[in-house]
């Protein structure tokens, strides 16, 4: 591959160099950029044509018995993710295409006179993050040599840590075996805090580019522009459409 693609060319090529491709969402609280689930529906049907057919996602609850699946309806409402139409359409997505989901976030119980300050420390977030690496292996274990799609929230699939911060997907290939290959969409999203200068002059560059591929295009780390060519993943999504809502 070369250059910029499409989000379908590039999910096939993840997927013709890597058994996992991890996939993220931008979202902060319950506003997400709707955007970036769109583009996992192309993903799911582009890797549906390489012969995928099980999705991990992190907003799943697991299932009694504790078991990270297969599950094969779209969880009833209750609250959060699952319950927005764009979240449910991804799912419903790959569940008629004949997929199972499969669950693979940390089972976080608190305990009576828990402090729930504890959830806020770096402690506990790194906790959750090897917890979520050492699930999705257990969900790997269930169908051995099956290719796997996860999509995952924001930078939890980053490959390289930040600061005291140790991302899931800094623990998953050592536990695993596996060098994923992981698509960052968060590159352009406006998080609240307005597109920053850096942003700007990006999709001022690529206005071109983007516009060919319907606002909307990928490309290998290795082979992007700038800062681009520094990013924790193997591959970065820029867009046009970048807000939270």
């Amino acid at each position: 591959m070369d250059g910029w693609c499409s989000v379908e060319e590039l999910t096939r090529w993840g997927f013709a160099h890597a058994p996992v491709l991890i996939a993220n969402e931008a979202h902060s609280g319950l506003k997400r950029c709707i955007r970036t689930r769109q583009v996992g529906i192309l993903m799911v049907r582009a890797a549906h044509e390489a012969g995928v057919r099980r999705l991990a996602m992190e907003a799943l609850p697991w299932r009694r018995g504790d078991e990270p699946g297969p599950i094969r309806k779209v969880p009833a409402a209750g609250g959060g993710y699952l319950d927005q139409p764009d979240m449910r359409a991804l799912m419903t997505t790959a569940l008629d295409l004949g997929w199972t989901l499969w669950a693979y976030d940390a089972i976080i119980e608190a305990e009576p006179g828990h402090d729930p300050a504890e959830f806020l420390t770096m402690e506990f977030t790194n906790w959750r993050e090897r917890e979520q690496a050492q699930n999705l292996c257990r969900v790997l274990a269930a169908a051995p040599g099956e290719r796997l799609l996860v999509w995952a929230g924001n930078g939890h699939a980053m490959k390289e840590p930040a600061e005291e911060w140790v991302p899931m997907g800094c623990h998953f290939p050592g536990l695993s075996g596996i060098d994923p290959f992981v698509v960052d969409q968060t590159v352009s999203v406006d998080f609240g805090d307005g597109t920053s200068h850096q942003v700007r002059e990006l999709l001022d560059s690529l206005s071109d580019t983007l516009a060919a591929h319907d606002g909307t295009a990928g490309i290998l780390c290795e082979q992007a522009p700038g800062w681009l060519a520094c990013w924790p993943a193997d591959a970065v999504i820029v867009s046009t459409n970048n807000a939270l809502s």
